[in-house]
């Protein structure tokens, strides 16, 4: 629908060139989002020996970001709730009414400024100061309310990570599973009770017992197979669908391994924040009024 929307605005700003004149009003805005969990897996130690540094939104001063570190040890899901991100608003104007009448809105998008630098909304080192213990880490997506623009359910996850039409993020937080069941692309996922999509679930599982389906996921196994709930309408399969293997769907990252004394960066391949149509481009959304 919301290609539809924008290819509209767009035949119409094309066929209407000689009869309108058209406008754009920009600014630099703020706003607060969310950020998905990160599970790391490895040898577990007493001694801390993985460095997570990692923005945060600053209470005292709203509309910027504080860096943040923290030393852990294996087993640990890393969850950053929010941080603030800069974006670029966009409101598109049809002039054509006239000096004297009011500037008719034809549609607005924010198109988010990506930044993955110390106070950017995405900036993330993950250290590995082991001499001799590699680690994993995954990226399982997270749960947000819906903002104004989304209607029709209470939450959000996106990217959401699911195994058997169970979310990666409710296996490993069940407390936080939905209790009624959903519909998407006319399919109806289970919730209610102790059913978790396919799956039933009593108990949260281990981090462990998680990137092992990763690992399986990208050693190309027949057994298990993951799928991206990368927008509210649409689901990849990333075995059996048009792309084979999650490192090839445009070099996004769900899964890597970080050898010792090694470290990764978050960066345009992580999708590190918790919204809709980061895979493909920047803009978060688009409205026809």
């Amino acid at each position: 629908m919301k290609k539809q929307l924008f290819l509209f605005f767009l035949s119409s700003v094309f066929f209407s060139t000689c009869y309108q004149s058209w406008s754009e009003y920009r600014e630099i805005r703020t706003k607060l989002m969310y950020t998905n969990a990160i599970g790391i897996a490895g040898e577990s130690s007493e001694e801390p020996y993985i460095e997570i540094q990692y923005s945060i939104a600053d209470e005292e001063n709203p509309g910027t970001n504080k860096t943040a570190s923290i030393m852990v040890s294996p087993p640990y899901v890393f969850q950053n709730d929010k941080v603030y991100v800069t974006y670029e608003y966009i409101e598109y104007n049809d002039n054509s009414r006239g000096k004297n009448k009011k500037k008719y809105p034809v549609g607005v998008s924010e198109e988010l400024l990506r930044n993955f630098n110390k106070g950017g909304a995405e900036y993330l080192r993950i250290i590995n100061h082991s001499v001799d213990k590699p680690i994993e880490f995954f990226l399982t997506g997270s749960m947000r309310p819906y903002d104004n623009r989304d209607k029709h359910d209470e939450y959000v996850f996106l990217p959401s990570v699911r195994y058997k039409k169970a979310p990666i993020y409710f296996l490993l937080f069940p407390e936080h599973k939905l209790n009624k069941n959903q519909y998407l692309n006319n399919n109806l996922y289970y919730f209610e009770g102790d059913r978790c999509g396919d799956l039933i679930l009593t108990k949260a599982w281990t981090v462990d017992e998680v990137v092992a389906l990763y690992r399986a996921e990208y050693a190309r196994s027949n057994d298990i197979r993951l799928v991206v709930n990368i927008e509210d309408w649409r689901m990849i399969d990333l075995i059996n669908g048009k792309v084979s293997g999650w490192e090839s769907y445009k070099g996004n990252i769900f899964y890597s391994i970080i050898k010792p004394k090694e470290e990764f960066k978050g960066n345009e391949k992580l999708w590190l924040l918790s919204t809709r149509g980061l895979m493909f481009n920047n803009e978060l959304y688009w409205v026809m009024y």
